[in-house]
């Protein structure tokens, strides 16, 4: 029998060095076309930001100092009267450090190629943990499912870093799965990077760790992030302070002059011109963290993370529509699930999926308007909702436990 082993395992390792070889090839010629372009990618967008604050924090400089971010962003063509801010902790510059460490055309080039790898790691990553389905014709339909999102497009296009929270996330499932919970939990030290899009899936992960006693997650996630921490610290004592005043600048979203943003604060500034301010993530965070504890044992992971992110999301402080970026995780639930429904459901499911990939791709290209996408997660979250209960009613819902097998009976 080892003798019929070695040609099977051959032929499938040499595809995967062929694999591996051929991205990074791809990589490369991509990067040195773009290099040589007079196309100055990224100019003007969210990762002049990121790579502004990581370049000063390479220098050990404040990377909340706004001045000296202005400068720098100015050197690289904008135009504004304010620097393009970024509302995120220290550890994110420390993980941009090697791109703020480059010349912007240099650092831009690289997070414009790298991206779009970690938005598909993370659709493989994802669709292994919700789906027991394997072929080509299965990865085709995870990576079609990221890279039609217009979500997703936007976000690559932006130059967003929420693509990290989308490999934690992608990261944090397939390890957990695993049970190689140390690193499952410092996996998820990367959805803090966006503490707004963290704030119900990081304590609902923390909490089902702690009640099925997972302490290497718990273990893991405190390690990892400490590390940072004290990391960011040598580099620049003062961060803490320099953060926190960062959210009193006039341009804070955090500010009465709320952003008019695709969440419940931003709809219904837009709507009433009336600020409520953090109390839907108040409420949606006391209610996870008493449910969690009486219904999380019979969920998987996953399911308690697309749950999370599908809350989450519209009712954060605030947020953005390319944040929304992590509603792939339900949308390929719901594509795992589509398989076990009847004929008419499923003509239902797909349609509706349809729909909702054309809508998105319409308010971003057509009319485009932030607090519009607020029907994103809310549209996902319906066609999620229905798509897990006729399946739940079938008992196929369970897929892959990751903590606890989800019940094949309704409650």
């Amino acid at each position: 029998m080892r003798m019929h082993q070695g040609p099977k395992a051959l032929p499938g390792r040499a595809s995967a060095v062929f694999l591996i070889a051929l991205v990074i090839i791809t990589v490369a010629t991509l990067y040195i076309f773009l290099l040589r372009s007079p196309t100055r990618v990224y100019e003007a967008t969210d990762f002049l930001g990121y790579w502004a604050a990581a370049n000063l924090l390479a220098h050990e400089e404040n990377p909340y100092d706004q001045e000296a971010l202005l400068a720098l962003e100015r050197a690289q063509g904008w135009q504004g009267d304010e620097p393009v801010y970024s509302w995120n902790p220290p550890w994110l510059h420390l993980i941009m450090l090697p791109l703020g460490a480059l010349s912007f055309r240099q650092g831009a080039a690289l997070w414009f190629v790298v991206n779009p790898l970690l938005i598909g790691m993370s659709a493989l990553l994802m669709w292994d943990v919700v789906s027991q389905r394997r072929g080509l014709a299965q990865i085709g339909l995870a990576l079609l499912a990221a890279f039609l999102f217009s979500r997703s497009l936007h976000a690559l296009l932006e130059g967003q870093v929420n693509t990290l929270v989308l490999v934690g996330c992608a990261s944090l499932l397939t390890l957990a799965l695993a049970h190689r919970d140390l690193l499952a939990g410092a996996a998820l030290v990367l959805v803090t990077v966006k503490p707004h899009l963290a704030y119900l899936l990081l304590p609902t992960v923390l909490l089902i760790g702690l009640l099925q006693r997972r302490w290497r997650i718990i273990i893991g996630f405190s390690v990892c992030l400490t590390f940072l921490v004290l990391l960011a610290s040598w580099l620049f004592p003062q961060w803490g302070e320099a953060y926190l005043s960062l959210f009193d600048v006039p341009a804070s979203p955090l500010g009465a002059t709320a952003y008019i943003t695709p969440t419940v604060r931003g709809f219904l500034k837009l709507l009433a011109n009336f600020d409520i301010g953090a109390w839907p993530a108040v409420i949606c965070l006391t209610s996870f963290l008493i449910l969690i504890p009486l219904r999380g044992r019979d969920l998987s992971l996953a399911t308690v993370a697309s749950l999370s992110l599908l809350v989450g999301l519209p009712t954060a402080p605030f947020g953005w529509s390319t944040d929304q970026i992590l509603l792939l995780l339900p949308i390929l639930q719901i594509a795992a699930w589509i398989p076990k429904l009847t004929a008419r459901e499923k003509r239902i499911a797909k349609l509706s999926l349809v729909f909702i990939y054309a809508y998105a791709l319409c308010v971003w290209l057509i009319s485009y308007r932030d607090v519009a996408f607020l029907a994103l997660p809310v549209m996902v979250g319906l066609l999620w909702a229905y798509t897990y209960r006729k399946v739940l009613g079938t008992g196929g819902a369970t897929g892959k436990p990751v903590i606890e097998p989800e019940s094949a009976s309704p409650h």
